[in-house]
């Protein structure tokens, strides 16, 4: 690899909040592609320039199935199980043309009433109970947890194991490798058992379509449905949980927008763009790509083998795309930000992820017009350990 002599350590500032390192907004004006070293595997180049990110995400010399074959640069000792994440074109067009059976707009459209309902009887929990309240555990959690877990239709008496066993396809450290794996195991077996019921019994389900696509697809095994059902479910689980306390705990550290929000309700899509943009909650750049053939990129040459990390959070940051970039604005106009992914790994779930973000927000601000923060902000306490640095709790009163 050619370049610095030495890496940089990376992620810079593993112990402030993710992506507020200054050293971003340097990096991208003289140094847009760095070499850099993670706690585990070979070192890489960073790539953070919203350009180079996207063409990183996209460009078919970029290859994500190759990083399976090396020691790829990663945060923690054992990169999650990521099938679809692990493949490339055109082989990654047969499990992604499946996920989208499941997330095409008619039927995230008719998910929305699901979510409607589940948000309302969680605020009128919350109105019942009064302040303090906990919008990670007592809203966020249940919010998107019930709604995939309706969509897979686990039965309300196992919705905590069900969480519990989802929460493991993230994590890195916070649970022992035999957690993960006793965990994982058990989702697992449980979605092949609903796989093989499917099977026998038709429905409309989320499973239930992808066994519908199954059927007509046969260059698709059945373990490769099971996998990506149970993948499915740990993004909608999971991932959309951490962005729902994430926007909120922005909204409420930014209370000009919070106010108008309240003030504009029809400002909630732009919203939710923009505190996906901002948002900072990946702990570092993962999914590394690897160059096919030698290349430029960023002004440096790229030799075929190294391996490249796309920073999403410095490409979302990007100071010739976005105008004022380190502002919170919910009613920016122009915003192309990545915080799905870009290309065919682009989030197939990014729409229903919209909706909860959406329906939860505009639901929660309209309800609680005077909502904020029970604690100071520098007493909320954020949890690492996974692929996104989360909020633990994010006490609220109004």
């Amino acid at each position: 690899m050619t370049g610095e002599a030495a890496p940089r350590p990376y992620p810079f500032d593993p112990d402030g909040e993710a992506g507020t390192d200054p050293v971003y907004a340097r990096l991208r004006r003289d140094q847009p592609l760095v070499r850099v070293r993670m706690p585990y595997g070979e070192p890489a180049w960073l790539a953070t320039r919203h350009a180079d990110v996207k063409l990183v995400h996209a460009d078919p010399r970029f290859s994500r199935a190759l990083a399976g074959k090396r020691d790829q640069p990663r945060a923690f000792p054992v990169m999650p199980d990521d099938n679809l994440q692990g493949m490339d074109p055109p082989d990654h067009g047969r499990l992604r043309r499946l996920a989208a059976r499941v997330f095409t707009a008619h039927r995230v459209a008719q998910m929305r009433p699901l979510i409607q309902q589940i948000t309302d009887d969680l605020l009128d929990r919350m109105d019942q109970a009064g302040p303090p309240w906990d919008l990670v555990e007592d809203f966020a959690a249940p919010l998107t947890g019930g709604v995939i877990a309706e969509l897979y239709g686990v039965p309300h008496a196992e919705r905590p194991q069900f969480a519990e066993w989802a929460k493991a396809q993230t994590a890195t450290t916070s649970m022992s490798m035999e957690q993960i794996e006793d965990h994982v195991g058990r989702l697992q077996q449980w979605v092949a058992d609903t796989v093989a019921r499917r099977l026998r019994e038709p429905d409309d389900g989320l499973i239930g379509v992808l066994v519908d696509g199954y059927r007509q697809a046969p260059d698709i095994s059945e373990h490769e449905v099971v996998t990506l059902a149970r993948l499915m479910l740990a993004a909608g689980h999971d991932s959309v949980k951490y962005q729902l306390g994430h926007c909120a705990y922005l909204l409420l550290t930014h209370p000009a927008q919070l106010a108008r929000l309240v003030a504009d309700p029809t400002l909630i899509s732009s919203a939710v763009e923009e505190l996906l943009r901002y948002g900072k909650t990946d702990e570092a750049a993962v999914f590394a790509r690897y160059a096919t053939e030698d290349m430029e990129l960023g002004g440096v040459r790229v030799r075929a083998g190294e391996p490249v990390i796309p920073s999403r959070i410095s490409a979302n940051h990007d100071e010739r795309v976005f105008d004022d970039p380190d502002r919170l604005d919910i009613g920016r106009k122009h915003n192309p930000h990545l915080a799905f992914g870009f290309g065919p790994h682009h989030c197939p779930g990014a729409n229903l992820a919209r909706s909860e973000l959406q329906i939860g927000l505009g639901k929660l601000v309209a309800r609680f017009p005077t909502l904020r923060l029970a604690v100071p902000a520098s007493e909320l306490r954020w949890q690492s350990g996974g692929l996104a640095r989360e909020l633990v709790s994010l006490p609220v009163t109004w």
